[in-house]
């Protein structure tokens, strides 16, 4: 097996950002929804070529561009057809974003 140069946090971001890119190029309106982001954020990933898209991982590091669910060991523990239905009836938060919200809302009350 090749050892990659990237690390594992690399390598996610390049498999995310590009499955993005082909999926706003193939489909911007889709690729809003099913990615939860903005036409204009979509337009940059989309309009990077691959080396511009090697150069964001690896100018990136170990920071992850893209993060799970707040509520993603929840989802893990739930029946399939349960989760989906929960998924599609709640917002999607990253964690960190999540949480800072949450604290948002606890000091304006």
């Amino acid at each position: 097996m090749a050892s990659s140069p990237l690390n594992d946090v690399q390598h996610a971001n390049f498999i995310i950002l590009s499955l993005i890119r082909d999926a706003a190029r193939a489909d911007p309106g889709t690729a809003c929804c099913r990615f939860g982001m903005t036409l204009a954020q979509l337009k940059a990933i989309s309009d990077l070529p691959p080396d511009g898209v090697m150069a964001i991982v690896n100018g990136m590091g170990n920071e992850a561009l893209f993060f799970p669910r707040e509520d993603l060991d929840r989802l893990l523990q739930l029946p399939p057809a349960v989760s989906a239905v929960l998924v599609s009836a709640t917002t999607r938060l990253p964690a960190a974003r999540g949480a800072k919200s949450a604290a948002q809302r606890s000091a304006s009350a």
